[in-house]
């Protein structure tokens, strides 16, 4: 099945120095072949935590090497599908978010229903309150 990555996964998979690097990289060796897809967004934050000192500190990045970081990441022999919504956000999907943290996540989550895709994340929460539409990658 196809698979919409989140913002977290993504970038562990792309970044040695994330907590997460490990199994989020063995996980998407392993998967692309069965097709993978980010958002645009995904792919913009991924370049702006590559340029950012709180995260690199003094080895950030320019914007023109991590676009290419990121593109490097996308191609090759099983390229990513690049996914862009069909409608603004739904309110309703909305309704249900607590936090400001939900709002990108319950994003992807829209945009991999368009799409019929899961979104695969870290995120515990996020799976329980979309169980049908969210794959949970293991870190331990």
């Amino acid at each position: 099945m196809k698979v919409l990555l989140d913002n977290d996964v993504f970038f562990a998979a792309i970044y040695a120095g994330h907590q997460h690097h490990e199994p989020a990289r063995t996980w998407l060796d392993r998967e692309k072949k069965k097709g993978w897809a980010i958002s645009t967004e995904t792919w913009l934050a991924a370049m702006r935590l590559l340029m950012n000192p709180a995260i690199l500190g003094t080895s950030k990045l320019n914007g023109a090497t991590a676009w290419k970081i990121v593109k490097l990441e996308c191609g090759g022999q099983h390229p990513v599908t690049l996914v862009y919504p069909n409608d603004p956000p739904h309110e309703k999907l909305f309704s249900n978010a607590i936090g400001h943290r939900q709002v990108m996540d319950f994003w992807l989550v829209q945009l991999a229903k368009q799409e019929k895709l899961k979104v695969v994340t870290f995120d515990r929460a996020l799976k329980s309150h979309w169980p049908d539409d969210v794959q949970l990658l293991k870190t331990n």
